[in-house]
């Protein structure tokens, strides 16, 4: 029998766009692959991929355990009829619940921390919570990535997960040859900022347009560009009414979400992320893959990519005045200097993030898990 792993996460469109080339890996090393996640427009694209796709009812938005408490029977009620040999969880509930229902029927569970998120950012019952479900939950599993050392400390020095089960690992990884300096093409009019993510005040977007607002007083020729999904199940949401309000300014532009964000980063100048906490943000390494400068806050995550006068430029978070600094800083080189810093940024992505480096790890980790179930090629 063909031995199954389960990927999971919060999102399908997660699943299609950061973990497509893993479950490309798992299907060609001869396992069967199956992708439990909300429904959503990706849902029905996974199976485009060679895998299967099982729906998970989820709540995003909710933080109440007691809620939440029927998704460990939904996992459950999967993995005893998959029996999968490994089971790989992303995002914080799939991490918790998705690792008890595992554990229950012996099934080793290999966890992502992408990034500590709005729960740990705040303060409050709500972190008291996840905190709890962290440290209740992560013991169980069998294999913890976590995404930057910052991140790992923390969750080590406070008890949520054993540091002998916790590998640091780049993210999600960059695929050099879809992201490459060679696909950018150049423009006319001003110079383009871009902010590619979902949009949240946690995100530094709020300093972000006041800082673009300062800029164009200024008298500076710029445009940014936000590209990203509206995500009203976080608590930090910005909402599509202030979104178009920002439009209408002639130095915002709204794109939305889009599927090919490589065409969207070549048409622009650098990329901005003015994040207040992040695990390994995707969208500076795929920048840094485009030979783009960024400009970043000087927070965990960020500074684990951009070396500040190197590939890009670091700011004070919560700070729009930090921020209009930077990408004055930014505009006010000339396009040598820019490039410089583009390529540096490449070849920095190129050591360090390739996308082969994550899926290796990810690899390895099943095989251990699962001993002598791994197929040969």
């Amino acid at each position: 029998m063909t031995p199954v792993i389960t990927l999971s996460a919060n999102t399908s469109w997660y699943l299609f766009n950061f973990r497509a080339s893993t479950i490309r890996r798992l299907l060609a090393e001869g396992y069967r692959v199956v992708c439990l996640s909300p429904e959503d427009d990706y849902s029905t694209r996974l199976p485009e991929l060679g895998c299967e796709w099982l729906p998970l009812r989820m709540n995003n938005q909710g933080s109440n355990p007691i809620q939440d408490a029927g998704l460990v029977l939904q996992f459950w009620r999967h993995y005893r009829r998959l029996r999968p040999a490994a089971a790989l969880h992303f995002t914080i509930k799939n991490n918790v619940y998705g690792t008890w229902a595992a554990r229950v029927l012996g099934v080793p569970a290999i966890n992502n921390v992408s990034g500590l998120g709005t729960a740990f950012i705040r303060t409050g019952p709500v972190a008291a919570v996840v905190r709890l479900l962290y440290k209740t939950s992560q013991p169980l599993a069998a294999r913890i990535f976590c995404q930057n050392a910052e991140d790992q400390s923390l969750l080590i020095e406070n008890h949520l997960v054993p540091a002998n089960c916790l590998t640091l690992l780049p993210g999600s990884g960059v695929d050099l040859e879809r992201f490459h300096p060679g696909l950018r093409r150049p423009h006319s009019g001003p110079f383009r900022f871009l902010y590619a993510g979902r949009m949240l005040a946690d995100k530094g977007l709020h300093e972000l347009v006041a800082a673009m607002r300062a800029l164009h007083d200024q008298g500076h020729e710029a445009v940014l560009w936000l590209c990203g999904f509206a995500d009203v199940s976080n608590v930090s949401a910005i909402s599509e009414a202030t979104l178009r309000s920002w439009s209408e300014a002639p130095y915002i532009e709204w794109l939305g979400p889009s599927d090919a964000i490589a065409d969207v980063l070549a048409q622009v100048d650098c990329l901005v992320l003015p994040s207040y906490r992040e695990g390994l943000p995707r969208s500076l390494l795929e920048a840094g893959a485009m030979g783009l400068p960024v400009v970043a806050t000087d927070v965990a995550g960020c500074r684990h990519v951009v070396t500040d006068g190197v590939n890009g430029l670091l700011c004070e978070a919560r700070s729009a005045g930090s921020l209009a600094a930077a990408m004055e800083r930014i505009l006010s080189m000339t396009v040598a200097e820019r490039g410089a810093m583009g390529a540096a940024a490449r070849s920095h992505v190129e050591q360090y993030f390739s996308e082969e480096v994550v899926v290796e790890a990810t690899l390895q980790a099943v095989w251990e898990a699962v001993g002598e179930a791994v197929p040969r090629r």
